[in-house]
């Protein structure tokens, strides 16, 4: 072995002594046994983890910071040198919303988009593309229509948008989100404005009357948020027009096609939180209690406002009115004299003709008080977030009322002295039954008219199932650009002196009909 190979061994044996013996040393003893020098060994390990724990921690903190340094760097690229030096929303009533911007940049500008979303709806975002040519300074905008146009939303509307910008350099711009109100343009519009509830006026000497509408809110909140259970955290916004000259102009085309003998006094947008009010209307308290209260309604349910029942709805819309008339009540015992009375699960949307809608009035303020009166506001407050869990009424009513709607209409009549209507199913297949009996019928000359016309008049009175469209549940309407949905409000009719047919003249001419029908200038239906 060469000498210097002798020496670098003799080394390495020193060395591996000298470790060994400094081992010991950290152990404390000398000649340690072997118990001893596997506590040894142990200690060092630990000492060899504690390092590596060190290490790895010190590397993590590294490797984030790099990381968030790098993220950083790479927005700051992203945005690369586009400029938007303008951005805006513009009211174009009644056609919607129109968005512009104005941008640059060194690369040619190819898409641009301008996202939005109901402000009241969090989390819900749409988005449009927006015309422009492309180029490294661009002018472009779009329209989000309202209307015929496009899907409703009504004045008072409140949007959040913001612009995004791309160029061909892979660079992109995102602007700073910003608030806009859509607003009826043909008017200067100003607003009085108490905690939540802003209402928005026109013209001279109107302030007045805008206080009036907002004190009518105040007090229907006062009064139905023990009875729903709710604290309302984000704004109510009512739009108080002159004259019904003026406010049919907002409301949706298919309010605007009825017939003449109706006006629309009030029409309540629960998703956006608006309420369209005829605020110089003789009723316009009654009519502003009423309308709010399907705002609080719409935010009692939250998404399962499509599960309220009309019954329930309006029934609770004319509980909350602080300036109620007899005309329901008069509607009612009409109602139940003509035996016009349906079974509350047909009443999930009312329809019919507009005595069959004033009488499902009458019927649902008169269920809604009987179910207070027997079980107090907590039970109804009770009602609406186990509808929200199950998404169905009768399913609710059970868990809470320990009753369906059958169980309660049964229960509602029994107050009132009415007969017991039969189950459902044995009532619909009463009308199945009675529907064959008319088909096989079809074509048959009777011998005996006078006996036929004996029985039909002995034949029980079965109500008639609403089509497809009358079915719609309350709140369960057209879906908007941004995703979700509005819910109008009610109709009444025109004036003293609607037309009416020959029959239902006739029908007039009965007892109660005198009383149910002079003045009903109010609240036509919710939907």
């Amino acid at each position: 072995m060469p000498a210097d190979s002798a020496i670098n061994s003799r080394g390495i044996k020193k060395h591996r002594q000298d470790n060994r013996f400094n081992t010991h040393l950290y152990c404390g003893k000398t000649g340690l046994s072997s118990s001893h020098r596997q506590l040894s060994s142990t200690n060092v390990h630990w000492f060899e983890e504690a390092q590596l724990r060190t290490f790895v921690f010190i590397t993590s903190l590294v490797l984030l910071a790099g990381l968030a340094f790098s993220t950083s760097a790479a927005t700051q690229a992203d945005e690369g040198k586009i400029k938007v030096l303008e951005a805006k929303a513009e009211s174009q009533f009644p056609d919607g919303i129109k968005f512009s911007v104005f941008a640059s940049s060194a690369d040619e500008i190819d898409d641009i988009r301008v996202f939005f979303s109901k402000v009241d709806l969090q989390g819900i975002t749409a988005y449009r593309s927006v015309d422009f040519e492309p180029g490294n300074s661009v002018v472009g905008q779009t329209v989000l229509p309202s209307g015929s146009g496009g899907d409703y939303f009504p004045p008072g509307t409140k949007i959040e948008y913001s612009f995004e910008v791309r160029d061909k350099a892979g660079a992109v711009v995102r602007t700073q989100s910003q608030e806009f109100v859509y607003q009826d343009n043909r008017f200067e519009w100003d607003t009085v404005v108490e905690d939540l509830i802003t209402v928005y006026y026109y013209g001279e000497y109107v302030q007045d009357r805008a206080v009036v509408v907002l004190e009518a809110a105040k007090q229907n909140m006062d009064k139905m948020l023990p009875v729903l259970g709710i604290t309302p955290t984000e704004p109510l916004r009512i739009v108080s027009y002159n004259n019904y000259r003026h406010m049919s102009s907002a409301l949706p085309f298919r309010s605007q096609a009825v017939s003449e003998g109706l006006q629309t006094q009030g029409m309540a947008f629960s998703n956006e939180r608006v309420l369209l009010v005829h605020g110089f209307d003789e009723t316009v308290t009654g009519t502003v209690s009423h309308e709010f209260t399907h705002l609080l309604v719409g935010e009692a349910a939250g998404p399962a406002i499509s599960q309220v029942p009309s019954w329930l709805n309006e029934g609770l819309a004319e509980y909350g009115n602080i300036d109620p008339t007899d005309d329901y009540d008069a509607a009612l015992r009409y109602g139940i004299f003509t035996r016009r009375i349906k079974p509350l699960w047909y009443l999930n949307s009312f329809g019919g003709t507009p005595e069959d809608i004033i009488i499902a009035y009458g019927q649902g303020r008169s269920v809604v008080q009987f179910m207070i009166d027997s079980w107090g506001q907590e039970r109804m407050a009770a009602l609406f977030p186990v509808l929200q869990r199950t998404l169905d009424i009768d399913q609710a009513l059970l868990e809470v009322y320990g009753m369906d709607q059958f169980g309660l209409d049964s229960a509602w009549r029994e107050a009132l002295g009415l007969e017991k209507l039969p189950s459902p199913e044995e009532l619909e297949n009463q009308i199945k039954e009675q529907e064959a009996a008319d088909t096989r019928s079809e074509g048959a000359q009777p011998e005996e008219p006078a006996e036929d016309v004996d029985a039909i008049a002995e034949t029980p009175v079965m109500p008639e199932s609403t089509s497809d469209s009358e079915a719609r549940p309350t709140g369960a309407t057209d879906k908007d650009s941004a995703g979700d949905s509005s819910s109008a409000g009610c109709s009444a009719p025109a004036s003293h002196d609607a037309p009416t047919g020959a029959g239902i003249i006739l029908l007039l001419a009965a007892p109660f009909g005198l009383l149910a029908f002079p003045r009903l200038r109010r609240h036509w239906p919710f939907r």
